[in-house]
């Protein structure tokens, strides 16, 4: 950490998190002038805020000024690795998804008001760091690596102490050979990623200030350099444009931002499919459902509102400024059996219908701002109903719940298989589909008809007991929503998808099925 100041080189412990700031140049000065400031509204006005201070950090997708993607693009061309001075200054690495787990350690584990240093024990000086890059690259250390003038400033070493870090529970899982095998990896599946960074890759780059951003100059081959900027005033992005020649079509390639990451659905998603530099789309699944259940949201209705119509509609706005996509998780919930769709009948709201039930204040923030989407073209809205997963350990999964309640009501409703349906919202978000869709599995299912199952395949001992919803109005304190969503238009879209029933013994019971 550059504003902490250099630590001696026979020094065995690193600069706690009390240490004094001594920046030694103008970077690192604004760094710590920007963290005192930051401590002092945290004083002043009780924001709540926790500093954290880290090592280099290294890994995919890294802008190529920096040592590492540097030194891995620059052996990819066959080019020499340029080292400032003689290579003996010390620094410390830390893997990208090592220094990601400690942020989420921190947000959920740490003190407001505290600092904590992200760091590792484990130095390398810069000459250790380009002789492991050329063995990799199986390139000659001694005829790849070149000396060149000093930078300014290059401090000698800093080494923290993540002490404090570590009695939260996290600590360093990636090797050094580990983390930068896989860097070099997805550099070498990724040459063109950043498009052209012929500026960034030399000895001494000089980045300048331009109108659209940051520019990289001192080179004549940099001045094609093809970067287009955000035309926002208030958010001036440089996103860089992949040059492709005629008769050599490629894929685009789509990375992913979601919202609602530590969540249960928005956590499932992540798991098929999360890269979250520079979207071409965002998964918004983020929202309050309440915990345990909907009845929360009646004694929370300002945090209910500040994300399930604050927190989604400003996302919506910003995404529609960057002209980005935005696939939104909502709910079906929004609707309830009525005379024009009475229960049994088969016939499903639809994707024009508006809501009809606002019985529940989690229902009546999620129907008004479905409504104010459907005014945003960048939004495609996902109908959820009751969803379901294989995970039958999961408290918010619908099955495990009504197979631990005293009493349940048999309702027919239309429910969504996430274990079916959630790959295949990935696969719309590349499609580019927009509007508002029912993400539910065509046909619906009644509780009783769950619970048979539930019998039949995971424990031929389970009972239960039914009660009416006089009856259940009695326990709960907001009514609940029942009905079937017309599943028409994503089972045109989707041919292959599984009804209800069938989706339910597929990926459900069958795979927990109990000898």
């Amino acid at each position: 950490m550059k504003y902490m100041g250099e630590t001696d080189e026979d020094a065995v412990v690193g600069n706690h998190e009390a240490s004094q700031l001594l920046p030694t140049n103008p970077y690192s000065a604004t760094k710590a002038g920007a963290e005192m400031l930051v401590m002092a509204y945290g004083r002043s006005y009780g924001l709540p805020v926790i500093t954290t201070r880290g090592n280099n950090v290294y890994g995919p997708n890294q802008f190529p000024e920096k040592l590492i993607p540097k030194f891995i693009l620059l052996a990819m061309q066959g080019k020499d690795l340029p080292i400032h001075g003689d290579g003996c200054n010390v620094r410390s690495y830390l893997y990208c998804e090592d220094v990601a787990e400690a942020f989420e350690v921190i947000l959920h584990k740490g003190e407001v008001g505290h600092v904590y240093n992200i760091g590792t024990k484990k130095e390398r000086r810069v000459i250790d760091v380009a002789q492991d890059i050329c063995n990799l690259f199986s390139k000659d250390p001694d005829t790849s690596i070149k000396f060149v003038e000093n930078r300014p400033f290059n401090d000698q070493r800093y080494f923290l102490d993540d002490q404090k870090l570590k009695i939260l529970g996290w600590s360093e899982k990636t090797t050094w050979e580990e983390g930068l095998r896989k860097t070099m990896e997805w550099y070498t599946q990724n040459p063109d990623w950043w498009g052209d960074v012929t500026g960034a890759l030399l000895p001494h780059p000089r980045m300048l200030m331009m109108p659209g951003g940051r520019h990289f100059d001192g080179s004549e081959e940099n001045k094609d350099a093809s970067y287009i900027s955000n035309k926002s005033i208030q958010t001036r992005m440089v996103i860089p444009v992949t040059k492709g020649g005629a008769g050599s079509p490629r894929k685009p390639s789509f990375k992913f931002l979601i919202y609602g990451r530590t969540g249960w659905i928005g956590g499932l998603l992540g798991k098929l499919y999360i890269q979250n530099i520079r979207p071409t789309h965002v998964f918004n699944a983020a929202g309050v459902t309440g915990r345990p259940n909907v009845d929360w949201c009646e004694s929370h209705k300002t945090e209910t509102i500040r994300t399930n119509v604050a927190g989604t509609l400003t996302l919506a706005d910003v995404c529609r400024e960057h002209n980005i996509l935005m696939v939104n998780f909502a709910t079906g919930c929004i609707f309830e059996y009525d005379a024009g769709h009475p229960e049994g009948s088969s016939i499903g709201f639809t994707e024009e219908d508006r809501a009809n039930f606002i019985g529940s204040f989690y229902s009546k923030t999620k129907a008004m701002v479905e409504e104010l989407l459907r005014e945003y073209d960048n939004v495609c809205t996902l109908r959820v109903r009751m969803p379901i997963s294989s995970d039958l350990n999961n408290p918010r999964n619908f099955i495990t719940k009504i197979s631990r309640y005293n009493k349940v009501v048999n309702i027919p409703n239309s429910m969504t298989i996430l274990d079916e349906l959630l790959p295949l919202s990935i696969e719309m978000a590349k499609r580019n589909l927009r509007g508002i869709w029912n993400f539910t599995n065509p046909g619906v299912v009644s509780h009783n008809e769950i619970l048979e199952m539930y019998k039949n395949y995971i424990d031929p001992n389970f009972t239960w007991v039914n009660f009416d919803l006089e009856e259940q109005a009695k326990v709960i304190v907001a009514p609940r929503s029942n009905n079937e969503l017309d599943a028409s238009k994503l089972k045109n879209e989707f041919p292959e998808l599984l009804s209800i029933k069938e989706s339910l013994i597929k990926y459900v019971f069958e795979p927990n099925k109990r000898a």
